[in-house]
């Protein structure tokens, strides 16, 4: 089940109100309302040493890794984690103040 999540304004701006397919950059978690956008991203913007999501890596086995993030030190990230967590969870409180994460 899909819940409302109030995407950031200027995506919703950059396509006119409605969202058909969210592309979401899987090492940043920025979004995208365009496949091409996302691969431009990709190609052009993303450093190459900046294909893992940031923090530290604190587990690994086999093809799984989890990572510790500071909302202090990656705020746009966390805050973008709070927008698809509120996609999935319907009371989830949606969090702009990441700072204590």
């Amino acid at each position: 089940t899909w819940y409302f999540s109030p995407l950031p304004k200027e995506l919703l701006a950059s396509c006119g109100g409605i969202i058909d397919i969210l592309y979401v950059c899987e090492f940043t978690l920025s979004f995208f309302t365009r496949k091409e956008e996302l691969l431009r991203f990709q190609a052009k913007e993303l450093p190459r040493e900046r294909r893992h999501p940031p923090g530290n890596e604190i587990y690994r086995k086999g093809n799984l890794s989890m990572f510790e993030v500071d909302g202090l030190q990656e705020r746009i990230y966390c805050q973008n984690l709070c927008y698809i967590a509120k996609m999935f969870l319907d009371h989830k409180t949606l969090f702009f103040d990441v700072d204590p994460f």
